[in-house]
């Protein structure tokens, strides 16, 4: 049998910087081991099944990707930095939508040609494939990269003249 699994997509910058969504999968995680419950979510940076589907092409007509697209694809060579969270608990995807904005659905015929506030899209598939897991942890956003080793460079370049 096949499992659905639903998702949200948010730019990079977005979903990894946010406290919300960093507290919310420490605490599900320590729930989960603690009750040794089989993972049944995942973040994933620099999704792949964005690239292997029409998602892209869906992406790109949304609200979503015409507000955040500095945050999206901030470099001149065509990468952009998408992050997913990733479940087959529909309930907990959408419990997570409530609590980090407003998202459009992908799954929708027509999108919105309305310009309303979107800061991510979410959706379902059903593959019969594990590779829907897979993802590129090296495609991290640069702006990520500097605001990790900020305090350090900033130290650095007080010290040495």
């Amino acid at each position: 049998m096949v499992k659905p699994y639903f998702y949200i997509v948010m730019s990079q910058k977005e979903l990894l910087k946010n406290q919300v969504i960093e507290e919310i999968l420490r605490e599900r995680t320590n729930y989960y081991l603690s009750k040794n419950k089989p993972k049944d979510f995942w973040l994933l940076i620099g999704p792949k099944f964005i690239e292997k589907s029409p998602i892209k092409e869906k992406i790109q007509l949304t609200n979503f990707y015409k507000q955040q697209f500095d945050s999206i694809a901030p470099l001149k060579d065509n990468r952009e930095f998408y992050a997913a969270l990733i479940s087959t608990n529909v309930e907990f995807i959408n419990w997570i939508k409530l609590r980090l904005g407003d998202f459009e659905d992908l799954d929708q015929k027509i999108l919105s040609t309305s310009s309303f506030r979107s800061d991510g899209v979410f959706g379902k598939l059903i593959l019969n494939t594990e590779n829907i897991l897979e993802s590129s942890p090296n495609y991290l956003h640069p702006d990520i990269y500097v605001d990790q080793y900020k305090d350090t460079l900033e130290l650095y370049y007080q010290n040495f003249p």
